[in-house]
């Protein structure tokens, strides 16, 4: 589940006067549509792990939010960029507006991904609330400094009449550092338990592997595209600046929806396992065990459905 730089948004960067707006327009066209079939092509997994249980939950809001909320967002972004190409031009107050808006749909897409992974890691340490006392107050200090970076930044933004930017203080540019930063020590503490539990064999249906996984491929992909917004925001000084900003959304919401949609893939396919073995008679190992201890937790924090094997558990 940072962000360098998330370039300038969209609709301030379509109009350059050059093909650079048509090369961002088209990217954030194919930005939208990857999600939009991403989504399309996991209705059948997200009817089966998500919606499977009869009462709601956090979880079915959450992956609510984080996968279809997005693509609602940026087909309302992409229509109200149609407009200057009819010859509309937008008042610097207009400007300022938008750009709020598009800040805060993304800020919120954002901190909702964050939100499941620092349940995931919470749960990698067996509920520790030491753990999640210090990754909730590093997350306050984030969601702090971000605020105020842009209440600072906004108003110091140029506009031209299409709503491009023409120039930004400096410090806008710390507003996706804390995010990433926040999100490095996320994928430091995933990497601090697999590594001790190193000495475990962890099966392919290890709730610990799954988590391990899921946070390693979530960190990079979301690593990479801060990473090319903030070079793209540095280097270009035009449209291409906010060539990243859709497939930042689309990145985040891939991410976040996936690493909830295997939890609970994992989860039920769990507890099915385990039925199915009781009404056999036998008993249920989810992986060899080759550790000198096993722990298996249940936590109610995750929806009260997964049963989370971990090995090494001690308290943190």
């Amino acid at each position: 589940m940072s962000h360098a730089p998330r370039a300038a948004p969209l609709g301030n960067v379509m109009h350059g006067g050059d093909n650079h707006g048509f090369v961002t327009n088209e990217v954030a066209v194919a930005a939208t549509t990857f999600l939009v079939w991403d989504t399309i092509i996991h209705i059948g997994d997200e009817v089966e792990y998500v919606w499977s249980r009869g009462s709601i939950s956090w979880i079915q809001f959450s992956y609510v939010f984080v996968r279809h909320i997005p693509y609602l967002a940026q087909g309302a972004i992409l229509t109200l960029v149609a407009a200057p190409q009819s010859g509309r031009t937008w008042a610097s107050m207009s400007c300022e507006d938008w750009i709020i808006a598009q800040f805060a749909m993304v800020e919120a897409i954002t901190l909702a991904v964050e939100a499941v992974l620092i349940i995931r890691v919470y749960a990698m340490y067996n509920c520790s609330r030491l753990i999640l006392f210090t990754i909730l107050f590093l997350f306050t200090i984030e969601v702090a400094a971000m605020i105020t970076i842009l209440s600072i930044a906004i108003p110091g933004v140029d506009f031209s009449d299409t709503c491009l930017i023409i120039s930004a203080p400096s410090i806008l540019s710390s507003y996706w550092i804390c995010s990433l930063v926040f999100e490095t020590v996320l994928f430091a503490l995933t990497l601090v338990k697999f590594f001790r539990s190193v000495a475990v064999r962890l099966g392919k249906r290890s709730v610990l592997f799954v988590l391990v996984r899921d946070g390693i491929w979530a960190y990079a992909i979301i690593f990479v595209i801060m990473l090319l917004n903030t070079l793209m925001y540095h280097l270009a000084h035009n449209a291409l600046a906010g060539i990243c900003f859709f497939p930042e959304i689309s990145v985040m919401s891939f991410a976040g929806s996936h690493v909830l949609l295997n939890l609970r893939r994992l989860a039920i396919q769990s507890n099915r396992r385990e039925l199915t073995t009781l009404t056999l008679g036998g008993t249920m190992q989810f992986t060899p065990h080759v550790s000198h201890r096993t722990s298996l937790v249940t936590d109610d924090g995750l929806d009260g459905a997964t049963v989370y094997e971990m090995h090494d558990l001690t308290p943190v």
